[in-house]
């Protein structure tokens, strides 16, 4: 099962040839993560207070064709892997059908500065949703 998350492109993330430039899309895929995580109960912030943090170890993006300007489009999130320590998502990004761009990012989780395993409530809830 996946998440869809929807955007519309800012005209402050276009670049000089009119187009939405490369380092936006990691923004687009982190925000599409947190809107997903919130959607299971379990956004950021409550990771965080619970002293987690959701560390990214591996990001792709393979660019199909250009983003532009005011051009709403879909993130489709799925998670793809997950084991004891690492989860990944893969990421399709549309717009009326056509593939922008495919995606996807490797995390884990660390407690006082060590990588622990993913907590339970996170994994359920993933399992669940996903796979």
């Amino acid at each position: 099962m996946s998440f869809l998350y929807k955007r519309r492109v800012q005209f402050y993330e276009t670049d000089a040839q009119g187009f939405v430039h490369h380092s936006n899309y990691l923004r687009y895929l982190e925000e599409a993560r947190g809107e997903f995580l919130r959607s299971l109960g379990i956004p950021y912030s409550k990771l965080r207070e619970e002293g987690y943090e959701v560390v990214l170890l591996e990001v792709c993006c393979q660019f199909k064709k250009p983003l532009f300007y005011d051009e709403e489009f879909l993130i489709e999130l799925s998670l793809s892997h997950m084991d004891r320590f690492t989860f990944v998502f893969e990421y399709k990004i549309t717009t009326k059908e056509e593939i922008k761009a495919l995606a996807h990012t490797k995390h884990c989780f660390l407690k006082n500065s060590k990588i622990v395993s993913i907590p339970d409530k996170v994994r359920k809830a993933l399992n669940e949703r996903s796979l």
